[in-house]
């Protein structure tokens, strides 16, 4: 919540952005679905759940669309994440550099403004961690899992469908950390934390895509890949033509345009990635790195889940129910 703050309006444009961005990928691959008779569930994980969301989403939404009948569901959603990742990567750091050098960019030179950034934040502790620390640290992991869980597992039946437990235990996350930042019932530690968050995402993705099996897409793959092509395409374009425009048309707006590609597409550690390779040849943009990663970790999926389950709702319950 500090860095909301600190992030002034610049961050609530950035955070709207994201949210149209997610609700006009599920209209594309609604519409592309229709044309090409993919089914709106297929469609639907090719979209905002594995593009905004990534592989976390995409298992979670998959899971729901197996229990709904649709057997691929988790395998489309795998491979349509993975498709992202690569693509976000792919397209970030190459969008931006055009930008910086089509309009001769320089990085501000008031771009110290946010003294309290995201790395301030979150910086490493001088003090060593103490065995007692560490297990507070993954105690505190484990009780946002499990109550999240029961959060989702209420959503679920109030909406009347399977909810992803992340979804839950992320935003219980967000309410201990900031009640911790006040009333310090443990010492947090953002690198020890995010330390065992690296562990386990390659090893979820490592098992993930060794099992894949891809030839049971047979049926699927030309509306899925047409899909995702067609979200990589929207991704360029929007952020090239018009993103860049609506965030001032300069330095910060074209390394935030970088780190859209990653997030949009793939997931924040990819926005991290490709705002890292621009700045590190044309400079640092502090306004970039503190907005980017606050929305697209967090702020983004308070409007994109709402609308995915909405288009869910309508396109694939409407029609089954």
């Amino acid at each position: 919540f500090q860095l909301l703050k600190k992030g002034g309006v610049l961050l609530v444009i950035y955070w709207l952005i994201a949210g149209i961005i997610s609700v006009c990928q599920n209209t594309i691959g609604i519409a592309i679905g229709k044309a090409v008779g993919l089914e709106a569930p297929y469609a639907l994980l090719s979209s905002a759940i594995s593009m905004i969301g990534g592989h976390g989403a995409a298992a979670s939404y998959g899971s729901t669309f197996v229990e709904m009948g649709y057997a691929q569901g988790t395998l489309v959603g795998a491979a349509a994440a993975t498709f992202g990742l690569i693509s976000a990567v792919l397209i970030g750091g190459p969008l931006g550099r055009r930008l910086i050098v089509k309009y001769d960019l320089k990085p501000s030179v008031d771009d110290t403004f946010i003294p309290g950034d995201v790395m301030n934040v979150n910086a490493e502790s001088s003090q060593k961690l103490t065995g007692s620390d560490i297990m507070k640290n993954v105690t505190a992991i484990l009780a946002c899992m499990a109550v999240g869980s029961m959060v989702s597992a209420q959503i679920g039946k109030l909406i009347g469908m399977s909810f992803p437990t992340y979804v839950g235990a992320m935003f219980v996350a967000v309410i201990l950390r900031n009640v911790n930042e006040k009333a310090k019932f443990y010492r947090f530690d953002y690198p020890l934390v995010e330390g065992i968050g690296d562990v386990m995402l390659s090893l979820y993705l490592s098992m993930a895509l060794m099992t894949l099996k891809l030839w049971e897409l047979a049926g699927l793959i030309g509306g899925v890949l047409l899909v995702v092509l067609c979200q990589a395409l929207f991704m360029i374009l929007a952020a090239y033509f018009v993103v860049f425009r609506i965030l001032g048309k300069n330095y910060d707006a074209a390394v935030m345009c970088a780190g859209l590609c990653g997030h949009g597409l793939g997931a924040t550690p990819s926005a991290i990635v490709n705002m890292t390779a621009v700045t590190e040849k044309y400079g640092m943009s502090h306004r970039a790195f503190m907005i980017v990663p606050i929305v697209g970790a967090f702020l983004v999926d308070i409007i994109y889940q709402p609308q995915t389950i909405a288009f869910i709702k309508f396109f694939v319950q409407g029609f089954t129910g």
